[in-house]
């Protein structure tokens, strides 16, 4: 996770889940997914109207601040120049190129997009290719403002077929992790990744495959009521959950490791730079 750093791996369990009683069945969303924001990166200049390089935690969402472009304790320090539209993508550079931002001093550049537009239960879809080596720490992530951030896919590229998916909860202050392993070396080539949001669940996958899901209501011994609509009856509702009305905005970035980060370690020997994390396509939906 790249805002709190990845601590602890949050298994579900009745001290994190209130009991509630549902006295009818939930209704399940219901209609086809309809297309309402694509960025296909057809044009040789990132769309700035929509794209910021930049974490805009600042009161006036500038990027005058410290963390706003080297973000905690990775090794880079994140470039405008190093995101880059190119033949129909973008590529977000990772560079050994010593740098300093509001006096931090770091041995890497890098690239990364925050988008300005918020977005909402939906399902959110990335086609990408990432880099590979020791030291590269890709991520595609929606980080809300109030308290949700939801981890589509988060890597250390020393490991080309793994990949963490998370979805974590500032108010509670808890997390729900899970690290999935697939038969493909993810560098070698494109793949989707997606997250559906919807009412009852958050599913997470890559290339049309769901490898991980949860649901807002639990069964009584931690399991996730995956029948829908949700029966009438006792659960536990799982506050981890996004709340009602909880909006995001997308990030990709490409973090470079240190001795202190969570999926990765500093580039080692083998590792190859310049590198890039190449996307191709960022879509959205919403149910008709």
């Amino acid at each position: 996770m790249l805002f709190f750093g990845l601590v602890l791996m949050f298994i579900p369990d009745a001290r994190t889940q209130h009991d509630t009683t549902l006295s009818a069945g939930t209704n399940c969303p219901q209609g086809s997914w309809e297309l309402v924001f694509a960025e296909e990166f057809t044009i040789d200049n990132l769309n700035t109207d929509r794209w910021l390089t930049w974490f805009p935690y600042t009161n006036d969402g500038s990027d005058q601040c410290a963390f706003c472009r080297t973000h905690a304790e990775g090794g880079q320090i994140y470039r405008t120049e190093n995101a880059v539209v190119s033949n129909g993508s973008l590529k977000l550079i990772a560079r050994y190129e010593p740098n300093t931002w509001f006096g931090i001093k770091r041995d890497y550049t890098s690239g990364m997009i925050h988008s300005r537009q918020s977005f909402g239960p939906g399902r959110y879809e990335i086609r990408c290719r990432v880099p590979e080596g020791m030291g590269f720490w890709p991520a595609i992530w929606a980080y809300g403002r109030t308290t949700t951030e939801l981890d589509i896919l988060e890597a250390g590229m020393q490991h080309t077929r793994r990949y963490h998916m998370s979805i974590h909860n500032r108010q509670v202050k808890k997390m729900l992790h899970h690290r999935s392993r697939v038969s493909h070396d993810l560098s070698a080539d494109f793949h989707v990744y997606f997250m559906e949001w919807d009412t009852n669940f958050i599913r997470f996958g890559t290339d049309e495959q769901v490898l991980w899901s949860i649901s807002r209501y639990l069964k009584k011994n931690g399991k996730n009521a995956n029948e829908c609509p949700v029966k009438p009856g006792e659960y536990r509702l799982e506050t981890i959950f996004p709340p009602p009305g909880e909006t995001v905005h997308l990030i990709l970035n490409v973090a470079i490791g240190t001795e202190k980060t969570a999926f990765t370690r500093s580039p080692g020997s083998k590792t190859v730079l310049p590198a890039q994390m190449e996307i191709d396509w960022i879509r959205y939906y919403q149910r008709k």
